[in-house]
């Protein structure tokens, strides 16, 4: 049986906030047309053609996933593949109004969804108005402060621009084998299009064009050419590399237990 740990569908690349230190550059960059509910499914459908199991399912945004005004259905689709994951995980910024038929499906598989709310204290009412209405419902959250003093994590990190640093190769190794994505997460696999990467930065990098392509970085899932069993190679392939493309264009700091290197969460831009 071919496992994974976590999955993740980029279902929208739109954010109703503007944070300066977004990793997912959603401030500076078009959003790409929201997911279907057809797209999810083909995109689903394909994933476990590959891969048997995976513990944690993740519909999440380059940005908010709550702003999908389909978010309901794409929650009932995904839960259709329920014999093939473990949990469904969705991530918000709490901002956004929860409408009655979205809490009613969170209520619906609330043994099975994990809701992680990144509390920035941008809108502190709606916060605790969304709140109270998932506690109302006995909703599952877990709730990551990211303002004041003691953020979560120590608050975020400057992936920095993206030039290529022209790093050795031992240098190259140093980053990914002390990368968050590596040590502790084990792979944030991550696709909207179909190209599952490793860690966001490739992800997102390759799809803004401000990474070369690199093929052997992603597995493509709509790729004809390749059977499952070699696509699985590819997935162990990766998770096994000494390092990636993308980690010659990052600053290299995720993960990072320098607190000089962490800045308060979710500053917002104003131009």
């Amino acid at each position: 049986m071919f496992k994974m740990g976590k999955f993740s569908l980029i279902i929208l690349t739109r954010c109703n906030l503007r944070c300066r230190l977004c990793c997912e550059y959603v401030p500076v960059s078009k959003p790409f047309p929201d997911m279907t509910v057809e797209e999810e499914e083909k995109l689903l459908t394909a994933y476990f053609d590959v891969v048997d199991h995976v513990d944690t399912l993740h519909l999440t945004g380059g940005g908010e996933p709550f702003l999908h005004r389909d978010m309901a259905r794409l929650i009932e689709k995904a839960m259709t593949y329920q014999e093939r994951f473990d949990r469904l995980m969705l991530f918000t910024n709490g901002t956004v109004p929860l409408s009655d038929e979205v809490l009613s499906v969170l209520e619906k598989y609330k043994d099975r969804i994990l809701l992680q709310v990144s509390q920035y204290h941008v809108k502190p009412e709606r916060e605790a108005e969304n709140e109270a209405l998932l506690t109302e419902r006995s909703i599952n959250c877990r709730i990551r402060k990211y303002y004041g003093s003691e953020q979560d994590f120590g608050g975020w990190v400057d992936f920095g621009d993206w030039n290529c640093r022209n790093r050795d190769e031992e240098t190259l190794q140093e980053i990914f084998r002390n990368c968050s994505v590596t040590n502790v997460m084990h792979g944030n696999w991550r696709t909207r299009d179909g190209k599952v990467h490793w860690c966001s930065r490739s992800q997102r990098g390759t799809e803004l064009n401000l990474l070369p392509d690199n093929p052997t970085d992603y597995v493509d899932l709509f790729d004809i050419t390749e059977s499952a069993e070699e696509k699985r190679d590819k997935f162990l392939r990766i998770a096994n590399s000494r390092y990636i493309l993308a980690c010659d264009y990052c600053s290299g700091d995720q993960g990072t237990s320098d607190m000089q290197k962490r800045y308060p969460a979710a500053e917002q831009l104003t131009q």
